[in-house]
């Protein structure tokens, strides 16, 4: 019985894993358009190791589900080991010896350095976002081992009381519930991030009006991005950036003399487009 239950709390420490591990892997959503992404030319001396590090964080996500499913069942405890303590292994090297051949082409650049460009251009473009990553994959990690090391020291499971097994049902069915919550949440966090990142990068991509009759249309074109948008913050950075920039050009043109309104515009206008270029700092990678 005792064994039982050892290969049942392996199960969910495998789901606890994956549940965790989805966390970084919802930065990579929706998948068919980052990978289109890691398809452009300007990805093409990454491109084999950024998909190879995605593919190996979902193939151990599947993998630790596959397993914790198989948890209680008769199966061999030897494969099971294996199967959580190997992805375990490839989870935490991989990643670091796949920046290898791309730090040698950059024999000017430390490991760290390289190590660190390629994390942003896994999306993870800021320290914190990059300490999330690193964090999630280590406890991910650390789940696998720890789950590993129960199917090592338990034997075949045997026979479990109703009620002891109907209690692990009930612990299976809320981690259950965890990711129907964590996957919905996680696609949906995700298709908002692809929208700011069309925006901020359509942003980016608009030319500064060279002549005073193009103002109107340009702020036009960044109010219609900003509604574009996906989260509201961004949203309403850069429709009061339209909104303000407007009505300072409104009053450049009709009211020249008076300093201190303008003064007043250019500082707000000024401390707007800045929260836009923080904000869409985080997408300087597509």
């Amino acid at each position: 019985m005792i064994d039982r239950i050892r290969h049942f709390r392996a199960g969910l420490l495998l789901a606890l894993s994956s549940a965790v591990l989805f966390l970084p892997i919802s930065y990579w959503l929706p998948l068919p358009e980052y990978f289109g992404t890691l398809a452009s030319e300007e990805y093409v001396d990454y491109q084999l190791a950024l998909r190879s590090i995605v593919a190996i964080y979902l193939v151990v996500l599947i993998l630790n589900l596959v397993t914790a499913g198989l948890a209680s069942t008769k199966l061999d405890n030897r494969v099971k080991l294996w199967l959580s303590f190997a992805p375990a292994v490839i989870l935490l090297l991989a990643p670091f010896l796949l920046v290898i051949p791309t730090a040698l082409k950059f024999p000017d650049r430390n490991y760290f350095e390289v190590f660190q460009a390629m994390y942003r251009l896994l999306r993870f473009s800021s320290p914190l976002l990059l300490t999330i990553a690193l964090l999630s994959t280590a406890i991910s990690v650390g789940l696998n081992v720890r789950a590993a090391l129960i199917f090592r020291s338990a034997t075949a499971p045997g026979g479990v009381p109703a009620n002891i097994r109907n209690r692990y049902f009930i612990y299976g069915g809320v981690m259950l519930l965890v990711f129907a919550i964590i996957v919905p949440v996680g696609a949906y966090n995700g298709s908002l991030r692809s929208l700011d990142r069309s925006a901020c990068n359509t942003y980016a991509a608009l030319e500064i009006p060279k002549l005073d009759e193009d103002v109107p249309k340009f702020l036009s074109d960044i109010r219609v991005i900003g509604e574009s948008a996906g989260n509201r913050s961004i949203r309403d950075n850069f429709i009061k950036f339209s909104d303000l920039s407007r009505q300072y050009f409104s009053l450049l043109s009709s009211e020249p003399e008076n300093s201190l309104t303008l003064k007043q515009y250019e500082v707000v206008v000024a401390e707007t487009k800045q929260s836009i270029v923080d904000y869409c700092s985080e997408y300087g990678v597509k």
